[in-house]
């Protein structure tokens, strides 16, 4: 199963359209100018920002803009033309005429952890309970073995593709109580956990230090072994996506970001390279 989702999310479908970004040229060392416009998941953003810093110390004559604002926007963004990258943590939704010359390029695997104050109590949530506390069924800590505490959800809009990981692959696709704090980023989620007692909410792995807890799920903490072996059910495929096939600076970008030596490095940022995946 895990080879068969590898052959289906890595594969490009190559469609008729517009090239997004600057098309490079030479500059008088030989190498490339333009500048790369890239948006969306804040999940990504990381990665992208770390990526585009080595790049452009590679190719000076290139600047790579990145920047937030998460994956839905980041998605409209590109279809729109107003930037060169999407980056997102899901697909455009199947069916919409809006996203169909988008090329799919998947750059990393990010895995989701869910994080709570460290004084809840609660170590482990199994997904019945998961759903109870997301949905609003279960409002205090007590009621699945944690200290009497209520239970404040804090998480991100629905333009999030952070959300949507969760509400796909812990909620089995139900709704989020409306009783929730909503932050703008992984970051203001990670922060505002660590300073709200009794609170809980989700970040990918590369956001997370010491001022919260990871949860393990089901009985597994996150690792890159029990994402290998099956039993850490929660992350996403991440992906870059260009209006049409990328060329030049931009496509250079995305080569760089695929090639050998960046992929060696991800996992130390929290991410997982796309190898994994044809395990």
């Amino acid at each position: 199963m895990r080879r068969m989702l590898a052959l289906l999310v890595l594969t490009v479908v190559m469609v008729a359209g517009g090239c997004g970004g600057d098309k490079a040229a030479p500059d008088s060392g030989g190498g490339l100018t333009g500048k790369v416009t890239v948006m969306g998941s804040t999940a990504l953003l990381p990665l992208a920002k770390n990526a585009a810093a080595k790049f452009m110390d590679e190719h000076h004559g290139v600047t790579v803009n990145v920047s937030g604002g998460g994956s839905f926007t980041g998605l409209q963004q590109v279809a729109s033309g107003a930037v060169d990258i999407g980056i997102s943590d899901v697909e455009p939704p199947a069916g919409d005429p809006t996203y169909r010359e988008l090329v799919d390029h998947v750059v990393a695997v990010a895995p989701f952890l869910l994080i709570v104050h460290p004084q809840v109590g609660v170590d482990d949530l199994n997904r019945e309970q998961a759903v109870d506390v997301f949905t609003g069924r279960v409002k205090n800590w007590r009621e699945i073995g944690g200290k009497d505490s209520a239970i404040t959800i804090i998480h991100r809009p629905k333009s999030s593709g952070s959300r949507q990981v969760i509400k796909d692959t812990v909620l089995g696709g139900q709704e989020f109580t409306g009783n929730a704090t909503v932050m703008n980023s992984n970051g203001e989620v990670r922060q505002a956990v660590a300073s709200t007692p009794g609170s809980i909410g989700y970040i990918d792995a590369a956001y997370l230090n010491d001022s919260v807890k990871a949860l393990k799920f089901n009985g597994s903490a996150y690792s890159a072994e029990n994402f290998a072996d099956g039993s850490y059910p929660i992350y996403s495929l991440e992906h870059m996506y260009t209006k049409g096939n990328p060329q030049g600076a931009v496509k250079a970008y995305i080569d760089f970001v695929l090639s050998a030596p960046f992929q060696a490095d991800i996992e130390i940022m929290g991410f997982l390279p796309v190898s994994v995946l044809q395990r």
